[in-house]
């Protein structure tokens, strides 16, 4: 049977979009994808299902933009906003739910009840490629920069390459797109948990530390095996790519058998590793290595990057020495807000780290500062952050503190100890200013890497970085 649904938000009463105008009624029939979420990813899937010939109706629980509105109208799409109705349940054969939204949202248990399979976006778009075209990145922390680097030395040999996923368009898009033959893919744990039938020939995951617990029952194991999953479905000729220095890592390849043929390893504790670095230089398989000490990015964490993304490339078939690819990764000068070297005022270096949203981004860019020298850029939205955890490095690399936050008083409790200069800014601006009141030194860094979310005084992360960049520039 047919069901009928309004191009906008179902209303028996009246069928009137935004501009006060009539809309028509839209008849589906047969059985459709619904689509949750009316951002990048789901309006993408929205899209390829209907090249694809398959009938889809998508539902958000906010307001859809004007102009993605316009979009759906003129691709015959229907749609909903402002609440989840969906009439068309019973219609339904199959869910493509946002990452965004949470396992526990009334919409999801609602359809899990009505016993429909729900997916992701990367799981749909994937049914139209082959596991040869995916390279698959995932880890609590440095994702998109080595995302970057992966696409980045994969194009620079050559290879019709393109980052997607988490960072910048969604596979979805992409697939679509059609201009490209390998997909390097950024891959969140929210994603990965509604992946079940995708198979990637190579998948590397990073790192792990405490993030987004609230979605996954405040357990850090349960966190940690949704990451595992970028592993699933790996068998004969498959790579899997793990960081050997990681703990956590290592009991989970314990407890949790790895299926892909290669295993491949980096380290910078462990010379045996398959990739290996020792402090100055980089040590990759065939005896390729690279001096490290004369490339842009700084930090053991981005050799970790660097590593992780030359194993990618030799397990894909392309030398890590290839001339072009080293040339790529030693002039690269890291990703906008991910310890992003902006440049040099009166000798003092900004680097704008706004993605250090939790406790181990932020140690990993300290890691890399020099010690006693950084004026560093802390707080936010607090995530439930035990600050001893940095309380060491702090007291080595930082010459003052900058609050840039409305609640300091956890700030204080964790930092006064170590009697540096600190002031509290509540705007970008604000900081700025307290930052020339310091005694600055050639030689000194500013680092924003606040370990907290930004929504006290912005309006996300990339709000934030966008500010301290623009008040950097003003200083000239």
């Amino acid at each position: 049977m047919s069901k009928e649904f309004f191009i906008n938000r179902p209303n028996p009463e009246a069928a009137i979009d935004e501009r006060g105008e009539q809309i028509p009624l839209i008849k589906i029939v047969g059985r459709e994808i619904v689509i949750l979420g009316g951002g990048e990813s789901g309006v993408s899937a929205a899209l390829l299902a209907k090249k694809k010939g398959i009938a889809s109706f998508l539902s958000d629980n906010g307001r859809i933009k004007p102009e993605t509105k316009a979009l759906l109208r003129s691709e015959g799409i229907p749609y909903e906003d402002g609440g989840h109705i969906l009439s068309n349940l019973n219609q339904a054969c199959e869910v493509i739910k946002s990452p965004g939204i949470p396992d526990t949202a009334p919409v999801i248990v609602q359809c899990e009840e009505q016993g429909l399979p729900i997916i992701s976006e990367i799981e749909f778009a994937a049914r139209y490629l082959r596991p040869e075209q995916f390279i698959g990145i995932t880890g609590s922390n440095g994702k998109t920069t080595t995302t970057t680097l992966v696409d980045m030395g994969l194009r620079a040999a050559g290879v019709h390459s393109t980052a997607c996923g988490n960072i910048g368009a969604s596979l979805a898009r992409k697939v679509l797109d059609g201009d490209a033959d390998t997909f390097a893919m950024e891959l969140s744990s929210f994603q990965l948990d509604r992946m079940y039938d995708t198979h990637l020939r190579i998948a590397m995951l990073l790192n792990l530390s405490p993030d987004h617990l609230d979605r996954y029952d405040h357990k850090y194991e349960n966190y940690a095996l949704a990451k595992w999953r970028i592993f699933q479905n790996q068998g004969a000729g498959d790579y899997a790519i793990l960081n050997a220095d990681d703990q956590y890592l290592c009991q989970l390849k314990r407890e949790h058998s790895l299926t892909a043929e290669h295993i491949l390893t980096f380290s910078c504790r462990d010379s045996r590793a398959t990739a290996y670095f020792d402090g100055k230089t980089i040590h990759l398989p065939g005896g390729v290595t690279y001096d490290f000490s004369s490339f842009r990015l700084r930090g053991e964490h981005n050799a970790q990057n660097v590593m992780a993304a030359a194993l990618a490339l030799h397990a894909y078939g392309i030398a890590p020495d290839h001339p072009e690819v080293v040339k790529a990764f030693s002039t690269f000068g890291g990703v906008r807000h991910r310890t992003q070297i902006l440049g040099e005022w009166h000798g003092v270096t900004f680097v704008n780290d706004s993605k250090g949203t939790n406790l181990d981004a932020t140690a990993h860019a300290l890691s890399a500062m020099p010690d006693g020298r950084t004026i560093l850029f802390l707080g936010g939205t607090d995530k439930g952050n035990d600050y001893s955890e940095i309380y060491d490095l702090v007291k080595a690399k930082a010459k003052a503190l900058i609050f840039l936050t409305l609640d300091t008083d956890k700030l204080h409790k964790s930092f006064d100890n170590l009697q540096l200069p600190t002031s509290t800014a509540h705007s970008m601006a604000e900081a700025f200013q307290q930052i020339q009141a310091l005694d600055l030194h050639e030689g000194d860094v500013v680092l924003l890497s606040p370990a907290c979310a930004s929504f006290d005084l912005f309006n996300n992360y990339e709000d934030r970085g966008d500010q301290f960049v623009q008040a950097f520039e003003q200083l000239h």
